[in-house]
C-alpha cells in the first residue's frame, strides 16, 4: 500500500527522488518522523555538488571544532550520534511504500532539501569507506521532513534558530560530575549548594556559588604551584577548569573526599582574605601595586601558605580536624594577607623592573605568578 504526502501537483517521477529504508516512520501535524541508520544517509551527501543539489544553506564546512567531534562521536559511539540533533528536510512530496518483512517500508523524498544537518550528512559521507556497514547501521538518526507551507516555516525557523538557543558551557555539565552531585546532597547546614547556572538562594538565603566555591578551594589547594588559583580567576579559566572532569586541576579540588566544611572553611578563608585586600587603601594600588586589582586571587593563595600556624591544607575537608581554623581565617588571615600583598607587589617590581605591557594584560598571567609567588 502506498501513502503520498504531497505540496505539488506532479508526478514522482518527474523530480529526482531521494530513497531511503526507514527503521520507523511517523506522519505527524506538520510533518514526518523519520528513523533512518547512518548507513542508509551514506550517500546523501557523498556527491561533490551535494551541497547545491541538496539546496543547503551553506557548503561543508570542513575540520571545524564541532564537525571533528561530530566524526570521532560517529566513530567511537555511534549509538550517540544521532542524540546530537535532528536533521531537516523539506521536501516537494512524500511516498511511504509499505511492504512485508524482512524488506520493510521504502520512503521516497521528492525534491529533497537540506533545511539543516548538511554538515552530520557530510560527516557520514566522508567516514563511508572507513567504517563499516554495520558500523554506520548502528547509528540511528532521526530525519523530520516538511512539505507545503511547512516547508517555509521550517525554513524561516531554522534560518535563525540560534537566536533561540542559550548555548551550553562547561558549568551546565557539571552537575554530571558524581562528587559534585554527591557534595550537593550533603548537610549545609544553614545554606545549601548548587552549581548551575541560574539558580536563586536555597531555602536558607545562603547560597555558595560555583564561582565562589572553585575560586576558594582553588586558593586553598594543596598544590605547591598556582595552577588552579591562576584559572580560578577568570570566568574565561574557570569554565576551562570545569570543561574537562579527568585533569589534574580538577581532580584536585573536586574530589571524592569534599564535604561541606571543608567548602566552608576555604570560603571563609577566601572571603576574608579578599575583604583585606579591597580595605587596602588605594595608594597601594598604584604602579606594580595594580598587583591587588589584577591578581587577588595569586595574593589569597599565597596568604592561605603564609600563616604562622600553617594551614593544614591536606585535610581541609576532614570534619573532624583539630586546627583553629576559625580563629586563623578570622584573627590572622587578614593582616598577612595585607603584607602578603606588600610582598608579592616588591618582588614583581624585582622581577620585571623593565615592562612593555600594560599592568592589566600582563600581571593575570600564570607565568609571573609562578616567578613571584617563589
Amino acid at each position: 500500500m502506498n501513502s503520498i504526502f504531497s505540496s505539488a501537483q506532479r508526478p514522482l517521477s518527474a523530480e529526482h527522488v531521494l530513497s531511503l529504508r526507514p527503521l520507523r516512520v511517523a506522519q505527524l501535524t506538520r510533518g514526518w518522523a523519520v528513523d533512518v541508520t547512518a548507513a542508509d544517509l551514506a550517500l546523501v551527501a557523498a556527491p561533490v555538488d551535494a551541497a547545491r543539489r541538496l539546496w543547503a544553506g551553506r557548503g561543508y564546512l570542513g575540520a571545524t571544532e564541532a564537525n571533528r567531534g561530530l566524526a570521532r562521536m560517529l566513530e567511537d559511539r555511534p549509538e550517540d550520534f544521532g542524540a546530537v540533533g535532528h536533521i531537516v528536510l523539506g521536501a516537494d512530496a512524500v511516498e511511504v511504500q509499505s511492504h512485508v518483512r524482512p524488506f520493510g517500508d521504502s520512503l521516497h523524498v521528492l525534491g529533497a532539501e537540506c533545511i539543516d544537518g548538511m554538515q552530520r550528512l557530510k560527516v557520514i559521507a566522508d567516514l563511508r569507506h572507513r567504517l563499516s556497514y554495520e558500523h554506520l547501521q548502528s547509528s540511528v538518526i532521526r530525519l523530520e521532513i516538511f512539505c507545503g507551507p511547512e516547508r517555509e516555516r521550517a525554513r524561516r525557523v531554522y534560518d535563525v534558530a540560534e537566536r533561540y538557543l542559550n548555548a551550553s558551557t562547561a558549568q551546565d555539565r557539571l552537575i554530571r560530575c558524581p562528587n559534585i552531585l554527591r557534595l550537593m546532597h550533603e548537610d549545609w547546614e544553614k545554606g545549601d549548594f548548587d552549581p548551575r547556572r541560574g539558580m536563586t538562594t536555597g531555602p536558607h538565603g545562603l547560597r555558595f556559588s560555583m564561582a565562589d566555591v572553585t575560586s576558594a578551594l582553588a586558593c586553598l589547594s594543596a598544590d605547591p604551584q598556582p595552577v588552579a588559583a591562576n584559572l580560578a580567576a577568570t570566568p574565561e579559566g574557570r569554565e576551562a577548569l570545569w570543561d574537562d572532569h579527568t585533569s589534574p586541576v580538577y581532580r584536585s579540588l573536586f574530589h571524592g573526599r569534599m564535604t561541606p566544611v571543608g567548602v566552608m572553611r576555604a570560603v571563609e578563608a577566601w572571603r576574608s582574605a579578599h575583604s583585606a585586600l579591597a580595605a587596602m587603601p588605594r595608594r597601594s594600588r598604584q604602579g606594580y601595586g595594580h598587583l591587588i586589582d589584577y591578581a587577588p586571587e595569586l595574593i589569597c593563595w599565597k596568604a592561605c601558605r603564609s600563616l604562622p600556624r600553617p594551614l593544614p591544607l591536606h585535610s581541609l575537608h576532614g570534619p573532624k580536624s583539630t586546627f583553629p581554623w576559625e580563629e586563623a581565617i578570622e584573627r590572622d588571615l587578614p593582616a598577612v594577607t595585607v603584607r602578603t600583598a606588600a610582598s608579592l607587589v616588591a618582588r614583581y617590581e624585582e622581577v620585571r623592573p623593565k615592562r612593555s605591557r600594560p599592568y592589566k594584560s600582563e600581571a593575570p598571567e600564570l607565568d609571573l605568578w609562578r616567578e613571584i609567588a617563589e
